[in-house]
């Protein structure tokens, strides 16, 4: 899971401000008069339009980066702000998509059951919205409600959005596809973390301080206070909560590791040619290296001929860790997710029942002394967290009455997620003995 479920991932893309970093500085106040937002849904505001592009004159001296072309810009109101990340993402998220999304995250106990997942998911949006740029419209759109820092900083951050589109053709590179969550999340961190990073230099600019040079713990500590601090956000599931955080986090300290070591010329290499994986942006070694994912076969289906494939995904390091924080410690988690080299995770749906299972497997690189110690290491981590140390198929009971269950075989492990197991009466998979039984086959298949 990423900026990392689906739903979520494309509706940040739509609105990529929605969680601006709070910061010590504040920066200048923009105008204060605002349009009327019920006389038109997109107006144009002269005086607006001015400010956009004295901003985006300064942005593009700051970020090293000519403006190609003039950014038009809209104020709107928070009804019309989300009715139009809804229609974007509804032109561009096959439903399908959306539902084989919720039924993974309720498998494995991340959502509750009954979680209206895409209603939620706009709630969220909508309690964070504050601006976005749009690639197709070659638009900025503000939110007419901000506050003066709030709409100063959200232009800062939109602004350079735009100009990536500009150098780099956002759009294409934004439109979801099919199996590509991984790759996805990467190109999303790059451009989350190149435009909050700009964004923190211009409001640090009077004080004379670079962002890149605030050590990475405490920048992700004071961007994940400013989120946990948000009462509307508190109330939501960790796994949404966390992928709504995760790009900002993870891409700006991935383009502060950029800058750090070649500036802004840097980072514009890196957007001709992206990361491809979250493992590259975790890791700046494995970017250098350009070190591929594994391709990892398909989990076996249930027995039976009534299942039915209702979604696959992969969901790479940075969503291996989202899910592993479920279990564990931040750190842990990131420790237990080190090693990822693939994974491929499905929903089976009964046909005639309606019922769903799910497995997740997972490979990791192998070490030079152990083969299997990356994920020797993340299968006792997660069996201890499970209070099933020392157990060779550990197996746990979560809400709702479903059971998940872990197996391991070499660099292999293999997650899988039964249906309630006080449904003893149906076909398919409940209860630890054939969970474990189909973890194991799972785990071990070539």
């Amino acid at each position: 899971m990423n900026e990392h479920t689906v739903l979520l991932a494309l509706a940040l893309l739509a609105c990529p401000s929605c969680t601006p970093p709070a910061t010590s500085a504040q920066p200048p106040q923009p105008p204060t008069q605002r349009p009327d937002p019920a006389a038109d849904p997109n107006p144009v505001d002269v005086e607006a339009q001015k400010k956009i592009q004295d901003v985006l004159r300064h942005v593009g001296r700051m970020r090293e980066l000519p403006i190609l072309g003039d950014v038009t810009g809209r104020v709107i109101d928070r009804p019309t702000m989300l009715r139009q990340v809804k229609e974007q993402v509804r032109t561009q998220v096959p439903p399908d998509a959306i539902r084989g999304e919720s039924a993974f995250l309720t498998a494995f106990g991340f959502i509750p059951e009954g979680f209206d997942y895409e209603a939620e998911v706009y709630r969220l949006i909508e309690s964070q919205l504050a601006g976005y740029y749009d690639p197709d419209r070659k638009t900025l759109f503000l939110m007419a409600d901000l506050s003066g820092p709030e709409a100063e900083v959200t232009l800062a951050h939109e602004l350079v959005h735009a100009l990536q589109d500009q150098h780099y053709d956002l759009g294409p590179r934004l439109k979801y596809r099919q199996d590509a969550n991984d790759a996805q999340a990467a190109v999303h961190c790059l451009a989350e973390g190149d435009a909050t990073s700009l964004m923190l230099d211009y409001t640090l600019e009077e004080a004379g301080v670079q962002a890149f040079r605030i050590p990475d713990e405490q920048l992700r500590l004071e961007i994940s206070a400013s989120m946990a601090l948000a009462p509307d956000v508190a109330s939501f599931p960790r796994v949404l909560r966390e992928s709504l955080l995760a790009p900002y986090v993870d891409g700006v300290l991935f383009v502060h590791a950029l800058r750090r070591q070649g500036g802004w010329p840097l980072v514009d290499r890196v957007w001709r040619d992206p990361p491809a994986t979250t493992e590259q942006v975790l890791h700046i070694d494995k970017l250098a290296a350009r070190e591929p994912a594994e391709q990892v076969p398909l989990p076996s289906a249930p027995s039976g001929p009534a299942w039915v494939v209702l979604h696959t995904d992969g969901y790479g390091e940075q969503g291996l860790r989202i899910a592993f924080e479920e279990w564990l410690p931040r750190r842990a988690a990131a420790r237990a997710a080190t090693g990822w080299a693939g994974d491929r995770a499905v929903v089976w749906e009964h046909r005639d029942l309606g019922v769903t299972v799910a497995a997740w497997r997972v490979r990791f690189d192998p070490s030079e002394q152990d083969a299997s110690r990356e994920a020797a290491e993340a299968f006792d981590l997660i069996a201890s967290s499970w209070d099933q140390k020392g157990s060779s198929v550990p197996c746990r009971e979560i809400p709702g009455g479903r059971h998940i269950a872990l197996a391991r075989d070499g660099r292999n492990l293999a997650f899988v997620a039964g249906r309630p197991a006080t449904v003893h009466d149906l076909p398919g998979l409940s209860g630890c003995a054939q969970l474990g039984a189909w973890a194991t086959a799972i785990a071990s298949q070539k």
